[in-house]
């Protein structure tokens, strides 16, 4: 009996990975991709955190940042503390 060795070169190679959307990334991008997005974030957070109060100039009542009248006198809210 003969045995029939196979060298690299007449193995099969391994079929390829096919992507449903045709969209592949290479492990560092997906990476960068990750740090873009932690980064967003840590902004939107930090800009809700930075948010003031409103202050009345009518009445002097403070009112949450998102207000745009009064809560109590129901005028136009324009200083910012």
């Amino acid at each position: 009996m003969s045995q029939t060795t196979l060298s690299l070169e007449e193995q099969p190679g391994k079929p390829r990975a096919e992507s449903p959307t045709g969209l592949f990334l290479q492990p560092w991008q997906k990476g960068v991709l990750l740090i873009v997005l932690l980064g967003i974030l840590y902004l939107r957070s930090w800009r809700r955190r930075q948010a003031r109060t409103r202050i009345c100039s009518h009445c002097g009542k403070k009112n949450p940042p998102h207000q745009t009248n009064c809560q109590r006198c129901a005028a136009p809210l324009m200083r910012v503390e």
